[in-house]
């Protein structure tokens, strides 16, 4: 199945910062999951952010990387994860309901291309297609 990753930075009053989506083509759900969470990581670091919270609907993405800060990974993509956490002075990693990021499951069914680069999207070009 083709994947694509993508994600929703927004400030402390919940306003909309950047959204942003990568076309992964072929891989699992969870390395998708993980894929949105690095690029997620990667933006608010460019953006000079040092407290994040991340919110996923996925327990999986959440239990592998809390398993990881406790004792390493095998996995490429949740220790590039771990290395970004470190660069923060705060962080918090949440689970969430579905019901509760149907705005990013829009933003990733934006995709238009199948392009591997990170996208960034704004609000409007979101809105201008989406019933959000």
């Amino acid at each position: 199945m083709f994947a694509a990753a993508g994600g929703l930075l927004r400030d402390y009053n919940g306003n909309w910062i950047v959204g942003f989506i990568r076309y992964l083509g072929n891989c699992e759900v969870i390395d998708s999951e993980l894929w949105g969470i690095l690029d997620e990581l990667k933006i608010a670091l460019d953006r000079g952010f040092q407290k994040v919270i991340i919110r996923t609907n996925n327990l999986e993405a959440v239990n592998i990387i809390n398993q990881g800060v406790r004792g390493g990974s095998n996995s490429a993509l949740v220790r590039r994860i771990l290395l970004f956490l470190k660069l923060l002075s705060y962080w918090n990693l949440q689970h969430i309901p579905r019901e509760e990021n149907k705005i990013v499951d829009n933003i990733v069914k934006a995709r238009r291309d199948r392009e591997p680069r990170l996208r960034l999207i704004d609000k409007n070009y979101v809105m201008s297609f989406l019933n959000v």
